[in-house]
């Protein structure tokens, strides 16, 4: 019997702590701005990212369907518009902004498009690594502006995320830190 009772007192004591520490966390939450549809809005958030991953995994089966016939996949031009949808439903998606800028570079050889393009990747995804190389390569190797290139490589080398990529963004800055010196001579 008296173990019946302090395992009753334990329980409780447990119970109660329990309580207290919930009613900390929950009191110390940061407080969510007021309004209406933020949690309607945040599911449908969700599912938009949802979505784009689903998109992106059709894209990614068409295109490795696509360079079984033709293996410079930059000419595969029905894949903009996939990559415009997962873009428009997650702007954070950095692989299909990088796709889509390739497939306008290459494909249809339009470098304002594809440098429009590549910008409102990085405007939204401003501490990309991946972007701000292909911005560096492009500005530096495709259209010879070495000068325009640098702030991209800095920003490249800046937001590597490990130590292969970050090595990989150097190299790039330290060759257009090259070009640089020798297109000022």
């Amino acid at each position: 019997m008296r173990h019946r009772v302090l395992f009753a007192l334990f329980a409780g004591l447990l119970f109660a702590g329990m309580c207290v520490i919930e009613n900390r966390v929950v009191q110390s939450r940061p407080v969510e701005p007021a309004d209406n549809a933020s949690a309607i809005y945040k599911l449908a958030g969700e599912f938009r990212v949802v979505f784009a991953n689903l998109l992106w995994i059709k894209a990614d089966k068409y295109h490795h369907e696509y360079i079984q016939h033709d293996p410079n996949w930059c000419n595969n031009k029905e894949l903009l518009g996939l990559f415009n949808m997962i873009v428009a439903l997650d702007p954070k998606f950095v692989e299909a902004y990088s796709a889509g800028t390739y497939i306008l570079y290459y494909g249809y050889h339009d470098t304002a498009k594809a440098l429009a393009y590549l910008k409102n990747g990085i405007t939204n995804n401003p501490k990309s690594m991946e972007l701000n190389e292909l911005a560096a390569v492009l500005y530096a190797h495709k259209l010879n502006d070495p000068e325009r290139a640098l702030p991209f490589a800095q920003r490249a080398v800046r937001y590597a995320t490990d130590d292969f990529y970050r090595a990989v963004a150097r190299r790039t800055l330290h060759s257009i830190e090259r070009m640089t010196k020798e297109k000022r001579r």
